[in-house]
Order: C-alpha cells, then sequence, then structure tokens
C-alpha cells in the first residue's frame, strides 16, 4: 500500500514538473520585436482580404485559413509574437498601413512600382494562370492560339480576361477566327460552364486549379500553366519591423521551410534573397505544371 502512494506522489511530482517545464518553455520565448514599432505589444497585426481561395478565404467555421495565414503565422512563430489578421477591404490596405493602424500588408498584394513608392514592399512570391481543358480532350494544347474560333471562358474584368482578349485580337490581325470569349462572374462559374460543355478551354489561377482539383473538381486537366506571373509581396510602414520579417523569411528559405508552405497550394516562390524593392522588378518565371 505504501508502496503504491509513493508511487502515485512520484507520477504527479512528474506531471508537476513537466507542467512548470512547460510553462518555462513557453516564457522562454520572448518577443524579439517590441512596441513600437508594433501597434500592440506581442501581437503582429496584418490586414487580409479573405475572398480568394485557396490564399486566403473564409471556412466553413468562420475561421480565416490559407496560404497566407500560413505564411503570417509562420513567420509570427519565429518572431515569438500573436499573430492577428484583420479583415480589410482592399482599397483601404494601404491608408490604413500609412496611418499606423496595422503592421503589415499580408493579402495577395501584387507588387508595383507605384505601390513600392508608397510603402516598403518584400516580394516572395509570384501568382500565374493556368489553360485548362476538359480531361477527354487530349490534344496538345500549348497557348491560346489553340482556341481560335472555340468558346472559352474567363472570369469578368481580369488580367485573365485582358489577355485573352489580346490574344483573340492577334489572332484576328493574323487572318484567322477570333476567340469566342465568354465572361463569368467567378472562377467557380467558369469551371461550371467548362464542365458543361459550354466551352473549350477556359483561364483560371493556377493556385485555383490545384484547389478545385482538391474538392473533387476532375473533370478538367491543367493544359499550360506558370503564364503571366504577378509578383506579390508584404508590405510595411516601418523598416525595423520590415528587416526583421525579411531575416525570418530568409532563414525559413535557407533552411525549407518557406517553400514547404507554398507546396501544396501549387503556388510559385520567388528564389530570394528576400528584401525590400522598388521601381521595375526582374522578369519572373514560374514553373509549369501539367495534369
Amino acid at each position: 500500500m505504501m508502496m503504491k502512494r509513493l508511487a502515485v506522489f512520484a507520477a504527479a511530482l512528474a506531471g508537476l514538473s513537466g507542467a512548470f517545464a512547460g510553462v518555462a518553455e513557453a516564457q522562454s520565448c520572448e518577443p524579439k520585436i517590441g512596441r513600437p514599432p508594433l501597434v500592440r505589444k506581442g501581437v503582429m497585426i496584418a490586414a487580409i482580404n479573405p475572398t480568394v481561395a485557396p490564399i486566403q478565404y473564409i471556412d466553413d467555421d468562420g475561421n480565416i485559413i490559407g496560404l497566407d495565414v500560413d505564411l503570417g503565422n509562420a513567420i509570427a512563430e519565429r518572431l515569438c509574437l500573436k499573430m492577428q489578421f484583420q479583415s480589410t477591404q482592399f482599397a483601404t490596405m494601404i491608408p490604413i498601413l500609412k496611418e499606423g493602424r496595422i503592421d503589415l500588408i499580408n493579402s495577395f498584394m501584387f507588387y508595383t512600382p507605384e505601390r513600392a513608392s508608397q510603402v516598403l514592399m518584400v516580394p516572395y512570391g509570384a501568382s500565374s494562370y493556368a489553360i485548362i481543358a476538359s480531361k477527354k480532350n487530349t490534344d496538345n494544347i500549348t497557348g491560346l492560339d489553340y482556341f481560335s474560333g472555340k468558346p472559352f471562358a474567363t472570369e469578368l474584368g481580369t488580367v485573365d480576361y485582358q489577355d485573352a482578349k489580346a490574344a483573340s485580337e492577334a489572332l484576328v490581325k493574323a487572318g484567322k477566327a477570333p476567340i469566342d470569349l465568354r465572361t463569368f462572374s467567378t472562377y467557380a462559374d467558369v469551371l461550371q460552364a467548362l464542365s458543361a460543355g459550354q466551352v473549350a478551354g477556359a483561364i483560371i489561377g493556377v493556385e485555383q486549379a490545384v484547389y478545385y482539383h482538391k474538392k473533387g473538381a476532375n473533370f478538367f486537366r491543367v493544359a499550360v500553366s506558370g503564364l503571366e506571373p504577378h509578383a506579390e509581396a508584404l508590405a510595411f510602414k516601418d523598416p525595423a519591423l520590415a528587416e526583421a520579417v525579411i531575416k525570418v523569411m530568409n532563414e525559413m528559405k535557407a533552411d525549407g521551410s518557406f517553400d514547404k508552405i507554398f507546396e501544396p497550394y501549387g503556388h510559385c516562390v520567388l528564389p530570394g534573397p528576400y528584401k525590400v524593392m522598388s521601381g521595375p522588378l526582374p522578369p519572373i518565371t514560374c514553373p509549369s505544371r501539367k495534369d
């Protein structure tokens, strides 16, 4: 009986010791940057517009999830900070960053020299589009020229549409039939048109192609991808915070954890080293993927 009590007491001591060890471990991670420049001590607040699955969107439980969230959380963890995402209209992001109401923009924001003249921009990845077709179509599709005289879908008011329109106009100048362009409100509508056989092909983002494949939309194949890449960047107001995040990004790049975040999303990653950029960027190349 005495031995049993001693055993229970020893187990309790071990559990208590483990609990204290856990507290000590948590307390040993001191924030690597304070307030200021942070808006709030121990927290890094990022503006995000969660409307683009799978990069940044709201799940069925109301949580903001996606690639940008994964990236922000990983950076914050290495800085021993809590990450807080603030849902924000895209047009107001740069103004509230300049006002000091948030710490950074982590929201699939395309890099432009004009934006880089207002805030500190750190390019890290690139969004590119894919040409997709029905899996039943086994032709060797190498570009938009294939769709001369064929119905083709794009999302309304996008760069995708402008590129397809330019390709169609070039075909006409070459004496060929134009592409029969049809526009839809969302990528989901574009895919529905392709599934129904209303169009012969479509343009969607590479990340969206991967996302919808994972959700079971197996009626289409990626014929060409990595087209027209547009650099994305994190944006900052404060140089010290920007440099702290850049240091973490380059460490993650070196140990492989940076690229691992992007892999499940089929997203193009810039090679690094990462730094604040201004003016025009060098040409960007994203790998092509087919299925």
